[in-house]
């Protein structure tokens, strides 16, 4: 148990493990594979979200609804799912960062 561990045992493990940690981190880091390109696409998707208000998402789309039209709104929805193939959330989050990029609601 530990009450039978000697503490300058202990003191010199975590010595030599701390000492031993950033070798370790860093032969891990190299054997990372190299992150895959994005496409354009795919990136203009990801710059649309970006720009979307994240806090209080409900108040901005009742927001857009009432600027645009709930018909509208809906109709950009769909828009974004068809043209970039996403879930209806990251569509959704697209809509209202394309709605920030043009000026129709604020941040």
């Amino acid at each position: 148990g530990n009450a039978a561990v000697p503490a300058g045992f202990l003191l010199g493990f975590m010595r030599r493990w701390r000492s031993s940690s950033p070798h370790v981190a860093t032969t891990l880091v190299a054997v990372l594979p190299p992150q895959r390109c994005i496409e354009p696409k795919e990136q203009e998707l990801h710059d649309q979200i970006r720009a979307a208000p994240s806090f209080n998402r409900q108040f901005h789309a009742s927001d857009l609804c009432r600027l645009i039209g709930p018909a509208a709104y809906e109709a950009r929805v769909l828009d974004v799912i068809r043209r970039f193939e996403c879930p209806r959330f990251a569509a959704i989050l697209a809509v209202h960062g394309s709605a920030v990029l043009a000026g129709e609601i604020s941040r």
